[in-house]
C-alpha cells in the first residue's frame, strides 16, 4: 500500500494549519504579546489525543512550534522518527 505521508502548512483566517490527505489536523496560533506562557499556540485535532498528549502545548518561538508538531504528527500518524 502506497500512503500519501505529506504534512502541509496553510494559511487559514486566523492560524497556520496542518493539513493532512484533504483534513486539517492541526493549527498554530500567535498569542498576544502579554501571554507568558508562550506566543504560540498549537492545537491538535485528532481522534485518538488525549490529556496524556498534552494539548494545547503553547511555546516561545515559531519556529520550534513549527518543527515540534511536525515531529509529533509524523510520529502519531507514521511513527517516524526525525
Amino acid at each position: 500500500m502506497n500512503e500519501t505521508r505529506l504534512l502541509e502548512w496553510r494559511k487559514g483566517p486566523d492560524c497556520d494549519e496542518v493539513w493532512v490527505n484533504g483534513e486539517m489536523i492541526a493549527s498554530l496560533e500567535r498569542r498576544p504579546r502579554y501571554c507568558d506562557r508562550g506566543r504560540w499556540i498549537v492545537r491538535v485535532d485528532l481522534l485518538d489525543i488525549d490529556s496524556a498528549d498534552g494539548f494545547p502545548r503553547y511555546y516561545m518561538h515559531e519556529a520550534v512550534a513549527r518543527s515540534e508538531t511536525e515531529a509529533f504528527l509524523r510520529w502519531r500518524l507514521w511513527k517516524e522518527l526525525p
